[in-house]
């Protein structure tokens, strides 16, 4: 029989802290939650990567959306979500037959790469191929790892404050829904998941509801912080399993 939650006690209170702080993070940037959680949820908790955390981010990107619905650039959106399906279906074989160790230093290395090449290349143009591409590559690491905010930071690096929030949570926002079907159908994702995921989501709300009065400070140096926050992510995925 299932427990309740994954986490009670103080390992709830753990797991709420550092939720709020990384909403309040992907508020600012358009994405990181789960990047800023990684390191305590590793060691709280690790099966509450990746399911219940896209739980927990659905009504945050929804408040987002709703947000900064005039900035969102949903052509694009459209694009991106078109190379989902074979992210996902490339997740489905990662999480079934790929070693954990595996599919979390490709997915390092592929963001180290990315980043590695936005320093020295000029902006990567959202064409629909690269959006379909960034979609592909964004719903298989989200999907196998719980990281899949860094392809999309990575192709609206460029962009204002609200339309790079609005959009990445537009994308974000329509992407769980298949992400979550995916681990269901491959049996990683069940009611204790669930019930885990919608205790946590009032901090996540909480954190990103408090972003607004914080992240216009933030807008002229969105670049670096979201590359910082993407080289973050790998290099902690990546000494996770070495």
């Amino acid at each position: 029989m299932h427990d309740a939650l994954h986490v009670t006690g103080w390992e709830f209170v753990a797991i709420a802290v550092v939720v709020f702080a990384g909403a309040l993070l992907q508020g600012i940037i358009g994405f990181g939650m789960v990047i800023a959680a990684f390191p305590t949820i590793v060691f709280v908790e690790p099966e509450l990567l990746p399911q219940t955390m896209l739980v927990v981010s659905t009504p945050m990107v929804l408040r987002m959306v709703w947000r900064y619905r005039g900035d969102v650039r949903w052509r694009e959106v459209g694009w991106f979500l078109t190379g989902r399906p074979v992210g996902l279906v490339a997740a489905a074989f990662v999480v079934g037959w790929a070693s954990t160790r595996t599919s979390t230093l490709a997915a390092g290395a592929s963001v180290l790469v990315a980043i590695a090449l936005s320093l020295f290349a000029p902006p990567v143009p959202r064409t629909r191929l690269n959006l379909a591409i960034g979609g592909s590559l964004s719903s298989l690491f989200g999907t196998a790892v719980a990281i899949g905010g860094p392809p999309v930071g990575l192709l609206y690096q460029h962009d204002k404050g609200d339309e790079l929030r609005a959009t990445v949570s537009a994308i974000m926002l329509l992407g769980a829904p298949l992400g979550l079907t995916v681990l269901a159908l491959g049996g990683q994702f069940d009611l204790t998941d669930l019930r885990t995921g919608a205790a946590l989501s009032p901090f996540a709300l909480a954190g990103v509801s408090l972003a607004p009065r914080v992240a216009p400070r933030f807008d002229e140096r969105l670049r670096p912080l979201i590359l910082g926050v993407c080289a973050v992510a790998a290099l902690g995925a990546m000494a996770r399993v070495v």
